[in-house]
Order: structure tokens, then sequence, then C-alpha cells
């Protein structure tokens, strides 16, 4: 009788773990299949001098390579000069992108406002921007092919930006666009601030308000293309080259994985039919699922915002 009891318990407990299991991957065959290339403005790093950026450069790579990243990163090339001239040890680090596979884009020589600069002057700081890195990718046999706008601002006028893209276009690049835009460079400053006067309480609050930020980010955009597109587009994320991404980018993968998202080349992205659409253009930098709105004549909608104390620090910095 104890045998048979026991036997009783051990089928019951197999068709609990059956359950659970086809539970489980019931769950999984839910999950949204999304796709996303990420991207990295402003290399070597935002800010720091070259040992500062020398440790952004290792820790993201680092991260990029562990969560299976085909990353690009964008170069400003005036980080990569001292006193005028070239500094080794700043382009030793765009070679390490380069050695560890991924590509590299320009993003003009200085992150030129473009605002506050004619065509003729753009064109010049984008043609300056490239020197060195269209050098490294020639060593290995490849072509610069992107380009990414500073402050995502393709022209303060239609005829400003039809003339730049223009001009582009001559000298073999092919714009680099964002879905996902967002203010990660807000709480990467306060970060960066905290993390210099050693506040660690504030470095931590920063950071755990970071990716659940950029979460509500990802959702509102998701649900956009849809309501636009009738589905989800191959997002195109917008990251920097700076402290916060390098010490949370695990963090931000994690969540990405979680929302179903597979990562992409950007070359990949851009094999989605919507990036064939119409832009609208605009003096802001705007994602591009906005731009194509516009063009269609519909209105943006507000994307979700930072905490408030992310803007309060941010704004007391600059007063």
């Amino acid at each position: 009788m104890k045998r048979l009891i026991g036997i009783a318990i051990l089928i019951f407990f197999c068709a609990q773990l059956t359950i659970s299991l086809q539970k489980t991957d019931d769950s999984l065959h839910d999950k949204p299949h999304r796709e996303v290339a990420i991207t990295f403005d402003d290399l070597p790093a935002t800010h720091g001098d070259v040992q500062a950026m020398q440790s952004i450069t290792e820790k993201l790579l680092k991260s990029i390579k562990a969560n299976g990243v085909p990353a690009i990163g964008f170069v400003n090339e005036s980080k990569l000069y001292l006193d005028e001239r070239e500094n080794p040890k700043a382009i030793a680090l765009l070679r390490a992108w380069l050695d560890e596979g991924y590509e590299l884009g320009n993003h003009t020589f200085s992150h030129i406002y473009i605002e506050q600069a004619s065509l003729e002057e753009y064109q010049k700081n984008v043609i300056r921007g490239e020197i060195i890195t269209r050098r490294l990718l020639g060593e290995r046999g490849k072509l610069l092919r992107y380009f990414r706008h500073t402050q995502l601002r393709t022209g303060p006028t239609e005829t400003y930006r039809q003339g730049l893209n223009q001009f582009l276009k001559s000298r073999g690049y092919t714009i680099a666009p964002v879905t996902i835009d967002n203010q990660d460079f807000m709480f990467a400053q306060v970060y960066r601030d905290a993390k210099q006067r050693g506040d660690r309480t504030t470095m931590k609050r920063v950071a755990d308000a970071y990716v659940p930020y950029m979460e509500n980010v990802f959702e509102f955009f998701e649900n956009l293309s849809h309501e636009f597109l009738g589905y989800e587009v191959k997002q195109t994320l917008l990251l920097h080259a700076n402290d916060l991404n390098a010490d949370y980018l695990n963090e931000l993968a994690a969540m990405l994985k979680r929302r179903g998202y597979r990562f992409i080349s950007l070359d990949e992205a851009l094999k989605d039919k919507a990036y064939q659409l119409p832009e609208a253009q605009h003096r802001r930098g705007l994602s591009w699922i906005h731009r194509w709105m516009l063009a269609k004549g519909l209105a943006m909608k507000p994307e979700p915002g930072e905490p408030p104390f992310i803007t309060e620090l941010f704004n007391a910095r600059t007063r």
C-alpha cells in the first residue's frame, strides 16, 4: 500500500512539473518577436580624457560582445587629437571597436550644431570628421558607409536638409536613422557628475531609474509604430558612449531580451520598408517615426519623460 501511495505521489508531482513546463513553454511562444539595432554616438566616448575614454570603451565592448550585439559606433574625430596632432592612444580605442568586428560611422568632427552652421560649414565638418575613421576602415578593406546627424537634426530648413542629403550621398554615406530616441544623455550627465564627486547614493538612484525609463520609451515607440505602420518596425536605438551605458548596458540588454528583442545590425534594420518612407523636415531632433508621421500630416505624440529628479539635477548644473 505504501508503495502504491508513493507511486501516486510521484505521478502527481510529475504531472504538475509537466504542466509547469508547458506553461513556461507557452509563455515563451507568446513573447513578441522584436528586432533592434543598437548604435552608439560620440565615440570614443562622450566625455573624459584618454584614460576615462579607455575605461568606457573597454566596459562597453565587453558588454556588447557578451550580449551578442552587432553594434556600430559613430565617431567625433576631434577627440582623436591632442594639441592638434593625432593621438595614437585615442585612435587605438577605435581600433579596439574594429578588432571586435564592429562598424564605425561618421558623427562629424566636432559634434557641430547644425543650427549654428551654414551648409558649407557643416559639410566641411563632415569631411574633417571622416579622415581617420576612413583610414582605419580602409586598413581592413572596409568602407566608411554611415553618417549620423548630430542632435538628430537634419537641417533648419527643407532646402538645407535636401542640400545636406545630396552632399552625404555624393560622399557615399547612408544616413543612420533613429526610431528609439531618448534622453540617455541627461541620465548620463547626472550620473557622471555624481561619480566625479564620489556620490554613490545619487549614482545608484540614477541607475535605478534609467532602465525603467528606457523600457517606457521602448513601449511608447512600439505602440506608436503599431498605430502608424500597423506593425513594429525593425527599431534603431540611439545610445551614447558614456559611463552610464558602460556600467549598465548588461541591464539594458536584459530588459530588451525580456521584451522579446533580437539584436540586429544597422544594415539589417534598414531593410525594413518603413525606412523608405518620406520624412518631414523639423528643427528638432526627432525619432524617424515622428518624421514619417509628420510627412503624412499627422501630429506627434508626447514621449515619456525622464523622472523629475533627473530634470532638476541636469538643469541645476547649467544654471
